[in-house]
């Protein structure tokens, strides 16, 4: 097991002498620098590490640790042999962890090896991460097809937009969809354009609707803080005729999702939240 943050090997190791002379410089073959950069992004039963390699010439690959705690007991889950890198180029590795549950959260860190076997500290950086289910739904405008407008992530059903279980339901007013939320006790917020699914990481603070209900845009993902304390998102993928299609992802742990930061206080709505004006 592994302590993060300590030497894995002492870095004073294959030291030579050049030449016979007293005043002849010692040359030391240091142990390698720690990747940095290192950060994670969640997947459904597996997660990503991404990191930068150190601009050195002689690694030989890289260590992927993970443990259920941030500080200790840091075992290998992987490795990444290293790419050829004699101009020192900025070059970004990745591993993926399957080995993973939902819900869990796993904790990681990354080292370098050098080809003389020598093996950095592990990365500075506090990565860590919870898997999380997603897929993809199609849903329909409330006034064309009732019962296929609405969407429950904790089930990963389409529901009624009049379901009590609904989290979110869309509808068109004018030839334009709208995200609306269920019930005053849940929010939603516009994140904007992304260019990936998973360019959304983390819930914002503040920013969220004031009216419950907004525009549904194509390539924007909308963030989801459910009745229950839990988080979603949806990225639109298209818009069709009566329906739209989304990505989604759905936090299963309570108060443990990734999209939100540690301590976050559900916004007061007045009694004009839901209600629609143009």
């Amino acid at each position: 097991m592994i302590k993060k943050f300590l030497t894995i090997m002492i870095a004073l190791s294959a030291a030579f002498f050049v030449g016979c002379e007293d005043d002849d410089p010692i040359l030391i073959d240091m142990a390698p620098a720690a990747p940095q950069g290192v950060y994670s992004v969640t997947g459904d039963h597996e997660v990503y590490i991404y990191w930068y390699g150190p601009y050195e010439s002689d690694i030989e690959g890289y260590i992927i640790w993970r443990s259920f705690e941030p500080i200790h007991n840091y075992q290998q889950v992987g490795y990444v042999d290293a790419v050829s890198n004699p101009n020192l180029d900025l070059l970004i590795y990745e591993y993926i962890d399957r080995a993973v549950v939902n819900g869990a959260t796993y904790y990681y860190a990354v080292s370098s090896v050098d080809k003389a076997g020598q093996v950095s500290e592990l990365s500075a950086e506090n990565v860590f991460d919870t898997p999380r289910p997603d897929g993809a739904v199609t849903l329909a405008d409330s006034g064309s097809i009732m019962n296929q407008s609405g969407y429950n992530f904790a089930a990963q059903a389409v529901v009624s937009a009049t379901s009590e279980v609904a989290d979110v339901f869309i509808d068109m007013f004018d030839g334009i969809f709208y995200l609306n939320a269920r019930d005053i006790f849940t929010d939603i917020q516009d994140m904007g354009y992304t260019e990936s699914f998973d360019d959304i990481g983390w819930a914002p603070p503040d920013g969220w609707s004031e009216v419950g209900w907004m525009e549904i845009i194509q390539d924007h993902t909308y963030v989801i803080w459910t009745r229950d304390n839990h988080f979603a998102k949806l990225r639109v993928e298209s818009i069709n005729s009566i329906t739209v299609d989304f990505l989604w992802a759905y936090q299963t742990v309570d108060g443990l999702q990734e999209l939100k930061p540690v301590v976050m206080e559900k916004p007061v709505h007045g009694p004009e939240y839901l209600i629609k004006s143009f």
